[in-house]
């Protein structure tokens, strides 16, 4: 069969795919990016904003409708929001198989009759995988589930609980990879400090096995929790001086009040995430990354102004801001909620801290000279090239000069991203 497949959500769906998309070429098929030649659709879905549900509703919605006038035409529905919502699913997508995100395994079977399971709180069967050389960035789901159960989040129902890969198939696979030229690897899960601590290993193990292979590449680690990365942060910061690893750290705030951190069971609070994030800064001059929800259940103006003042004393350079969205089978959810209108305007004010915030940070590179690796074409011209912070470069150069390092001189700063040209 030809098969198309369409993701939504985070790195580790966008590596759950890559998984599939392996999977289903050893089995035979041909992975195509054309849907009107597809005779099979993987829909890889996500559960964590009630936008994005919406916006999946529809979109299979339309598939049904495609499928209609397409005679045995196959619809495969996977991942997050098939394991959280299969009644939901099934009402939209009658006849489409689905298969949660722990079962994805089943997806060859899914291709040939309808199949139906959301798979276990544990992933028994941890697939990776395959890389061929085709392309410089691998991305490597390390581990699924968390040791979290944040009062807001439908993941511990969707993903379940903490299952990661064995190191020594990580180490395979990378190994493989990197003997093949692979130039970037992403390594990703939900919370990637707390990989191996449910079979007796370590992400800071697991991170020095890796760096034994030699080779000119770059890796770049996922979202890691405040209270678990706070347990390594002595050991983890090591690798840091190495230069293969970039020095980002994406680490999710949330809320600066610790009043809203408790009541999201969060297990920290902010004046010990700032502790965290100045260990890190007093170390390596490293890109940080964080995420803040706003307008969560019983947010004060008190308690919003307490997270405009911690993104104040962090200074990070990215920060994704979410407005609170209710999600089923969350304690949250039966708390007393907030309007929308008082959500969008705390929204719009923390977006116009955040520009002024990462602007002032990018503004201290304009007229220097950095090294950049570039990685990707640029969405308008030139390509997109990361310095080794992970810091976005868009350079005016021509395409040949992919997966190459080039010495760039900045000319303009923008809130998210550096302008420049080759020196």
């Amino acid at each position: 069969m030809k098969v198309y497949i369409e993701t939504y959500g985070c790195w580790l769906n966008k590596a759950d795919s890559q998984v599939v998309e392996s999977m289903l070429k050893r089995g035979g098929h041909e992975v195509t990016s054309d849907l009107e030649e597809a005779d099979a659709v993987v829909v890889n879905t996500c559960a964590v904003r009630a936008e994005t549900e919406r916006k999946i509703a529809r979109r299979l919605e339309e598939l049904e409708e495609w499928r209609k006038h397409r005679a045995n035409r196959k619809l495969v529905v996977i991942g997050c929001l098939a394991r959280a919502r299969p009644a939901f699913i099934a009402s939209t997508s009658p006849s489409a198989s689905i298969l949660g995100p722990n079962a994805t395994h089943l997806i060859l079977r899914a291709l040939h009759e309808r199949v139906v399971d959301v798979g276990s709180d544990r992933r028994s069967v941890f697939e990776l995988p395959t890389y061929n050389g085709s392309g410089k960035r691998l991305v490597i789901p390390v581990a699924v589930g968390c040791l979290g159960s944040c009062s807001y989040c439908i993941m511990p129902i969707s993903r379940g609980r903490l299952s990661s890969c064995q190191p020594q198939r990580i180490l395979r696979l990378f190994v493989d990879a990197i003997s093949k030229g692979a130039k970037e690897v992403y390594l990703v899960a939900q919370d990637l400090a707390s990989y191996g601590l449910d079979i007796g290993t370590s992400f800071p193990e697991l991170l020095r096995a890796l760096l034994e292979c030699k080779g000119d590449y770059m890796i770049r680690l996922g979202m890691m929790e405040p209270s678990t990365l706070s347990v390594m942060a002595r050991e983890l910061i090591e690798f840091y001086f190495d230069d293969r690893v970039y020095k980002y750290l994406h680490l999710p705030l949330q809320s600066g009040s610790d009043r809203i951190l408790h009541l999201m069971n969060r297990r920290y609070t902010s004046s010990s995430f700032v502790d965290l994030v100045n260990f890190f800064r007093s170390k390596v001059d490293l890109f940080l990354a964080t995420d803040v929800i706003v307008g969560f259940p019983t947010e004060t103006e008190e308690d919003f102004e307490q997270t405009c003042r911690v993104l104040e004393k962090i200074a990070p350079d990215k920060v994704h801001v979410a407005r609170y969205a209710l999600r089923p089978f969350t304690k949250a959810a039966s708390m007393p909620q907030l309007s929308d209108h008082v959500k969008k305007e705390r929204s719009r004010v923390l977006d116009e801290l955040v520009k002024e915030l990462t602007l002032k940070r990018n503004l201290r590179y304009v007229g220097k000279e950095v090294e950049v690796l570039l990685t990707d074409v640029a969405p308008k011209e030139g390509l997109l090239g990361r310095m080794p912070d992970y810091r976005p470069v868009v350079v005016k150069c021509d395409r040949d000069m992919l997966w190459k390092k080039v010495t760039v001189v900045i000319e303009e700063a923008k809130p998210h991203v550096l302008l420049g040209r080759t020196a």
